[in-house]
C-alpha cells in the first residue's frame, strides 16, 4: 500500500470532506438544503476533470448528460409513483453513460481532433434543449409521463429508502458521502494504470498510439465514465429540486463547471472541488445583494485568474504553501 503524501492539496481534501461534515451541526435546514445542491455541481466540475484535466479532450457535452440523468430521474421516479427511486439513479447513470459512450464512439472513432470535439458536443447540448422545449404536445410521453416542453417536469419524488425520504440534512449527507466516493475512485483513476495511459494521451496521442495503446477505446470509456458522474448529478439535481426544465440541458451548464475546473487548474481534483464550492457560494451572495453587476464582477475576476494564473489559482496556492515550510526553516537558519 502506498504512503499517503500529507502535501498542502492531501490535508486541503481532508479539511474540506471535514468541514462538510460538521456543516449540519452549525447551521438550520434551509441553509443545510440550499448547500446540498453546492456539493452537486461538484460532481459536475469533476466529470469534466477527467475528460479534460486527466485526457486532454475539451467538451460542452456535460450538459448533455446532466440533463439525460435529470430526466431519466424524474421520469421513472414520477411513473413509479415515488416508489422506484435507487433504480431511477441507477438508470440515470446508465443513460448518461450510454449516451456519452455512442457520442464518445463517433467522435473518437472519427478521429475528430480536440478543437472540434468542443464544437460537437456543444451542438449536441443546443439541440437537446431545443429539442426538450418542444416537448409540450401530450403526445411526447414516456412511460405515460408527458415532457412537457418548456415547462418540464415537476413535482419529482425524493430519493427513498422504503419509508424514508432523503430530504433537508439526511439528502445532504447522502450527496456529500456520494462526492466522498467519486473523489476516492477518481482518485484511483489518478494513480492507477489507466490514469496514466490517460495522461500519456493527454500529452501526446500520438506517441500513445505509437506504444501500442487504443487511444480511441480509452477516450470512449473515460468519456463514458464521465458522462456517467454527469448523469448522477441531475438524478441528484432533479431529487433535490423537484422539477427539471430544458435549460438543464442549456451550454451554459457546462460552461460553468468547464471555467471552474480552468480557474482551479483542470489537472487537481481538490482544487476543482473547492473552487467550485467557492463559485456556487460566491454567485448566490452577490445574487442575495441583488446587484445588476453580479455576473459581471465574477466574470472579470475569472478572466483575470486565467490571465495571470494559467495553471489554476488552487494549484499555483497550493505550491506556496507546500513551499511554505522550507522558506521559513530557511529563515530560522540564516
Amino acid at each position: 500500500m502506498k504512503k499517503i503524501t500529507w502535501n498542502t492539496e492531501n490535508i486541503m481534501a481532508v479539511l474540506f470532506f471535514a468541514a462538510a461534515f460538521i456543516f449540519p451541526m452549525i447551521f438550520g435546514d434551509y441553509t443545510i438544503d440550499n448547500f446540498a445542491n453546492f456539493y452537486v455541481t461538484i460532481l459536475i466540475s469533476l466529470s469534466i476533470t477527467l475528460i479534460w484535466g486527466f485526457t486532454g479532450v475539451f467538451s460542452f457535452g456535460q450538459a448533455v448528460f446532466y440533463g439525460l440523468g435529470a430526466y431519466t430521474y424524474a421520469i421513472i421516479s414520477i411513473a413509479s409513483d415515488g416508489s422506484l427511486t435507487i433504480p431511477a439513479v441507477l438508470a440515470a447513470v446508465a443513460v448518461a453513460a450510454l449516451a456519452a459512450a455512442v457520442l464518445g464512439y463517433f467522435i473518437f472513432y472519427g478521429r475528430i481532433s480536440n478543437a472540434f470535439t468542443g464544437i460537437i458536443t456543444m451542438s449536441v447540448a443546443t439541440v437537446m434543449e431545443l429539442f426538450m422545449t418542444q416537448t409540450s404536445d401530450g403526445k411526447w410521453k414516456i412511460f405515460g409521463v408527458p415532457l412537457g416542453g418548456f415547462n418540464g417536469l415537476n413535482k419529482i419524488p425524493a430519493i427513498s429508502i422504503a419509508d424514508f425520504k432523503f430530504r433537508g440534512t439526511a439528502f445532504y449527507l447522502l450527496v456529500i458521502l456520494i462526492l466522498l466516493a467519486v473523489f476516492f475512485f477518481v482518485k484511483w483513476i489518478e494513480k492507477s494504470n489507466f490514469g496514466y495511459a490517460l495522461f500519456g494521451i493527454r500529452e501526446n496521442k500520438l506517441r500513445s498510439e505509437m506504444f501500442g495503446y487504443d487511444v480511441a477505446k480509452l477516450q470512449t470509456v473515460i468519456f463514458s465514465i464521465s458522462g456517467a458522474l454527469a448523469g448522477l448529478a441531475g438524478a441528484l439535481f432533479a431529487s433535490w429540486s423537484g422539477y427539471v426544465v430544458p435549460s438543464n440541458f442549456s451550454v451554459a451548464t457546462s460552461t460553468i463547471a468547464v471555467v471552474m475546473v480552468a480557474v482551479a487548474g483542470r489537472k487537481n481534483i481538490t482544487g476543482t472541488m473547492i473552487m467550485t464550492w467557492i463559485y456556487c457560494w460566491f454567485t448566490q451572495k452577490l445574487a442575495a445583494t441583488g446587484s445588476e453587476y453580479s455576473q459581471l464582477i465574477l466574470g472579470v475576476i475569472l478572466i483575470i485568474a486565467v490571465l495571470f494564473i494559467p495553471d489554476g489559482v488552487m494549484v499555483a496556492l497550493f505550491k506556496k504553501l507546500d513551499t511554505l515550510p522550507g522558506k521559513l526553516s530557511q529563515r530560522r537558519g540564516g
